[in-house]
């Protein structure tokens, strides 16, 4: 007769409990190697950004000279964007003999831990062709994919439209020419002097 075999009721409880919870996360652990299919915006950061005078940025006649980056049709569904947001923010957009402030816009997206950076940078220069601001910000993507461009859908193209543009009209609201063309307070009626008549 065989020798009766010692066993550690201990050990098989730890054992079994360790498994079943192996088993349990299995699933979880399965569900977090599958690719993300979905896109969408993260709210915009916050930046230093440059605050609106409060006047209207009309005077400071703009150009755009250049927009780069960002493949087809993604700059042309940008620019039509960024066009009708500054409209709405009262900025003149013109052609560049007729502008006071020319602009040069480049965007860009870059591949980060979770999804994807879209940024976009407007060079603005005077008249002399002398770089009076550059303007940048950026808003971040959640998603997955090789190319970050994948992940740039509408919703993040009109947020970043509307950012660039809200900036750059606080900029042309602040130039000389917004200033020079600011309406000056009506002038308070004189106040006469005089001593009591006793």
């Amino acid at each position: 007769m065989d020798a009766p075999i010692a066993v550690d009721c201990k050990s098989l409880v730890v054992t079994g409990l360790a498994f079943a919870g192996a088993v349990l996360a299995l699933p979880l652990l399965l569900a977090g190697c599958e690719s993300t299919a979905t896109t969408g915006t993260i709210a915009p950061q916050a930046q230093n950004a440059i605050r609106p005078s409060g006047l209207s940025p009309r005077p400071a006649a703009l150009a755009v000279t250049q927009m780069e980056g960002a493949p087809e049709p993604l700059k042309s569904q940008f620019m039509a964007l960024f066009n009708a947001d500054v409209a709405q923010d009262d900025v003149a957009l013109t052609d560049s003999g007729a502008a006071r402030y020319l602009a040069r816009g480049y965007i860009s997206a870059y591949p980060v831990d979770g999804g994807a950076r879209l940024t976009y940078v407007w060079d603005i220069y005077d008249r002399a062709a002398h770089r009076a601001q550059r303007l940048n910000d950026e808003i971040a993507l959640k998603g997955a994919g090789a190319d970050p461009w994948s992940m740039v859908d509408a919703p993040a193209l009109a947020a970043l439209a509307q950012r660039s543009a809200g900036e750059l009209a606080a900029y042309l609201s602040n130039t000389p020419e917004a200033l020079a063309a600011a309406p000056q307070p009506a002038a308070s009626p004189a106040t006469l002097s005089y001593a009591p008549v006793k």
